[in-house]
C-alpha cells in the first residue's frame, strides 16, 4: 500500500513538515510505502493557465499535472498537512487542487450530475491554526472548515474522509505541546492503517 503525504508550508522547521516526516516514518512501521511531497520543495506551479485548460480539454495532460495525478492514482491513503491562512488553504495548495483534481481525472459531469472518480481512496486532513479551537467553535467555523475543506473538495471526488484534525495556537505552542499533537496524530493513524490492512487481506 502507498501513503501520499502532501505538505504545504514553506518553513522546513514548521510543525507541518515535522508532522509530515513523522507520518512517513509511521507508515514504514506499518509496512506502508510513504511518498512525501512538500509543494514548496518541489516548486509546484499553482497557477492554472489557459494553456493548461486547453491541453486538458484535448486529453493532453501537462507533465507536472500528470506526475501528481499518477501519485494520487497509486495512493491508497493521502494526507494533506497545511496551515490555515486567511480561513483557507495556502495558495500553493489551492492551486494544486485547481490544476491536479481535474475534470476527467478526479470527477466527471454527466446527465446525472457530477460523479467522483477517485473512489476507494482515503484522505486525512491536518490543519494547523493560529487561534484556539474554542474561538472557532463559538463561530461555528470548524464545521464550515470540515465541509468546505473536506466534503466540497475530496467528497466531491469520491474520496473517503478518514479524519480532519485541527492543531490550535500552533505558532505559540511549546515544543512539548507540538510533540503531543504529533503523537496523537500517529495514534489516529494506527487505527486507520490497521483497518486498511484488514480490508486488503
Amino acid at each position: 500500500m502507498q501513503h501520499l503525504i502532501i505538505s504545504a508550508h514553506p518553513n522546513q522547521n514548521s510543525f507541518s513538515n515535522a508532522l509530515a516526516e513523522a507520518l512517513a516514518a509511521e507508515s514504514l512501521n506499518h509496512k506502508i510505502n510513504p511518498i512525501r511531497r512538500n509543494l514548496y520543495d518541489i516548486d509546484f506551479n499553482p497557477i492554472l493557465t489557459n494553456e493548461d485548460l486547453g491541453q486538458i480539454k484535448e486529453g493532453r495532460i501537462p507533465e507536472d499535472i500528470y506526475r501528481e495525478q499518477t501519485l494520487i492514482k497509486e495512493a491508497d491513503i493521502i494526507s494533506f498537512i497545511y496551515p490555515l491562512w486567511w480561513g483557507s488553504f495556502p495558495a500553493i495548495l489551492k492551486g494544486y487542487f485547481d490544476r491536479v483534481l481535474t475534470n476527467g481525472f478526479a470527477f466527471k459531469i454527466s446527465s446525472n450530475g457530477p460523479e467522483g472518480l477517485l473512489k476507494g481512496k482515503k484522505v486525512v486532513l491536518h490543519t494547523s491554526m493560529g487561534n484556539s479551537v474554542e474561538e472557532y467553535e463559538k463561530k461555528g467555523i470548524l464545521d464550515a472548515f470540515r465541509q468546505i475543506h473536506g466534503d466540497e473538495v475530496f467528497g466531491f471526488c469520491g474520496i473517503e474522509i478518514a479524519g480532519h484534525y485541527f492543531y490550535p495556537r500552533i505558532s505559540d505552542s511549546s515544543p512539548e505541546i507540538k510533540k503531543q499533537y504529533i503523537e496523537k496524530a500517529l495514534q489516529n493513524y494506527n487505527s486507520i492503517f490497521s483497518r486498511m490492512h484488514q480490508i486488503s487481506v
